[in-house]
């Protein structure tokens, strides 16, 4: 897939199976452990950024919030604090 089609997925599929889940009165939805970061070669700044923007916006109406894979990791797009850091996503 491409970096677009990647982002894509995220709006229309992720959103939807979200949506489906967060009924009024429904039970509490998390979605845990997502990363901004996927296997597209050469993948750009813009590219990730977009793609983690993608993420915030959909999991974000997670009605019990969402975490990232981690808050430090070796692997720098695997790392919150350094992906905020570096003004790859912005909270």
């Amino acid at each position: 897939m491409t970096v677009q089609e990647n982002i894509d997925f995220i709006r229309t599929n992720r959103s939807s199976e979200l949506s489906y889940l967060t009924t009024s009165n429904g039970p509490l939805i998390f979605v845990g452990e997502w990363v901004a970061e996927w296997k597209i070669s050469k993948a750009s700044k813009d590219d990730l950024s977009r793609f983690g923007e993608a993420q915030l916006e959909v999991y974000g109406r997670a009605t019990f919030g969402w975490s990232y894979w981690a808050l430090k990791n070796v692997n720098n797009h695997w790392s919150l604090e350094w992906m905020i850091d570096n003004g790859f996503i912005k909270l």
